[in-house]
């Protein structure tokens, strides 16, 4: 998982590390406010970069902000500025060109700062801006143009699903830029799966389950009730619950066993991770999977998620014949009263 970086303005002297984000988050607010402003304002920005001392009273405003941050109420805000400014920008952008060797550009500054924050938010070693600087200077142009590209056709597709278009507005995008090559097409709608009474769902489909305040206090929404809901919503007995590749229930070795019917799913997800069972085999290199597979997954992570995502297997009783089902998406009782569901 990615380490949050902050600054901190009351980090202590010997604290190395906080000193060193602190350094670089300072780098990039400055070096930052500078070239927006000669993309915005003016090409020659000699005097816009901010001093330190305004930088660290920016940044020590920002450290003390304690607001919470809620995607949810964020994008209708970002789809209202998106209606407003349907059409052209009225807005001309001068052109910068990357100039590695100036010193006073603050160009070098700006992707030292950047990259070494990436670097320390993935637990990379940071480098110095001499190395920044020599590996700049060898970077492709073809493939800095490339990813800009890209990054943009995504950009453009993201507002796209912010605005709720239809399938057939968005667009694949097909680019060789050597050639050069580009070529878009609609993107075909996801492949439907069969499943109980002949209904079709896809792999993008839901089947939602609620947890309730009683069952979230006593550890979550236990086996026998998460069974009686699926086969409510499902119409159909079921088989088998998977988490992952671990199976967490099946009927033809649990269905009589009431210890773990009481338990609650969460903590048969864990079981089954922590177990041992699937690592007995002797060959190994299907262990080495097994255990690259099991150390992916932190088991401490899970319960702090806001929901739980099982994949299951329904028996139609009238016909005896197994049937997939959409993925079964237990919401986790606080994140049913974010989404006014419980």
């Amino acid at each position: 998982m990615p380490k949050i970086l902050e600054y901190r303005n009351d980090a202590a002297v010997d604290d190395e590390v906080q000193q060193t984000i602190n350094r670089y988050i300072m780098d990039f607010v400055k070096s930052a406010v500078r070239l927006r402003f000669e993309m915005y304002v003016c090409s020659d920005a000699d005097g816009s970069t901010p001093s330190d001392a305004e930088v660290k009273s920016i940044l020590a405003k920002a450290d003390s902000y304690t607001g919470k941050y809620n995607i949810a109420d964020a994008v209708p805000k970002v789809d209202e500025k998106i209606k407003e400014q349907d059409g052209e920008l009225d807005v001309n952008l001068n052109v910068t060109e990357f100039e590695k060797d100036d010193e006073k550009n603050g160009h070098v500054t700006f992707i030292s700062a950047a990259s070494n924050l990436r670097a320390l938010t993935y637990g990379i070693t940071p480098v110095d801006a001499l190395e920044t600087r020599r590996i700049s200077g060898n970077i492709v142009p073809a493939m800095i143009t490339t990813t800009a590209l890209v990054s943009a056709l995504s950009c453009i597709e993201l507002i796209k699903l912010v605005k709720g278009v239809p399938l057939r507005v968005h667009r694949n995008a097909f680019v060789n830029l050597a050639l050069p090559f580009f070529a878009f097409t609609s993107p075909l709608p996801a492949d439907p799966i069969v499943g109980m009474g002949g209904k079709t769902h896809t792999v993008w489909d839901r089947t939602i389950i609620n947890e309730g305040k009683k069952s979230a206090a006593t550890g979550g929404i236990k086996l026998s009730e998460l069974l009686k809901k699926v086969e409510k919503k499902t119409g159909g007995c079921v088989s088998s619950l998977y988490y992952g590749p671990y199976m967490i229930y099946a009927d033809f070795l649990h269905s009589d066993d009431e210890t773990i019917a009481h338990k609650s799913v969460l903590e048969l997800i864990k079981e089954a991770l922590t177990s041992d069972d699937e690592l007995q085999n002797t060959e190994e290199n299907v262990d080495h999977r097994a255990e690259k597979l099991r150390s992916s997954i932190n088991v401490d992570e899970i319960e702090a998620k806001p929901y739980i995502e099982l994949s299951g297997v329904v028996e139609d009783e009238s016909t005896g014949e197994d049937a997939e089902i959409p993925i079964i998406r237990i919401n986790r009782w606080k994140e049913c009263i974010k989404q006014g569901d419980c």
